[in-house]
């Protein structure tokens, strides 16, 4: 990864994070002008062969957390992010950065739950969303449970992408 592509990836991660713990909301114009820019410095660094995989990127970070998204588990603005983060990153280190961050969010969103004593409310409206979800329903139980306590879920999936670009940088990935 080119290292101006990966310094304005970080600086996009750090202010969506800042953004999303303080007002639970992730902007457009922070997804849109991150696009474009990522869009713009894949072109200057890699010509059309960064334009193309910055396009597999945001398509991959779109599609792959609209589903979540249609079943209200998520909110647009978290889709838009990981549309923008796969332009700066590709499709491959976004997947793995998003694997993470839904694993941390999950890890964090369980414990919030423990520490209210609400996890097996939570549990039982999870089965029920679930089985709406197959039954071609738009769940809304979790949505309910949701607004007793929110997780800033773009700070989780920041941390997974910023974890995945290091590990990608030392060459771990």
């Amino acid at each position: 990864m080119n290292p101006i592509v990966a310094i304005a990836a970080g600086l996009y991660l750090f202010t969506v994070a800042v953004s999303d713990f303080r007002s639970r909301k992730i902007s457009n114009r922070h997804n849109i002008g991150a696009a474009l820019v990522a869009f713009i410095l894949q072109f200057i660094t890699s010509g059309i062969g960064g334009v193309s995989a910055a396009a597999l990127g945001f398509a991959a970070g779109f599609l792959i957390l609209l589903l979540p998204f249609a079943c209200g588990l998520l909110g647009g603005g978290d889709v838009k992010f990981s549309a923008a983060a796969g332009a700066f990153l590709g499709w491959r280190i976004l997947l793995i950065g998003l694997a993470g961050g839904i694993i941390l969010g999950g890890v964090v969103a369980m414990v919030s739950l423990i520490s209210q004593r609400q996890m097996s409310t939570a549990m039982k409206r999870l089965w029920g969303d679930l089985y709406s979800i197959a039954a071609g329903v738009r769940p809304t139980a979790l949505q309910q449970a949701a607004t007793v306590k929110t997780i800033p879920y773009g700070v989780m999936l920041a941390i997974g992408i910023a974890g995945a670009m290091a590990a990608h940088t030392w060459r771990l990935i």
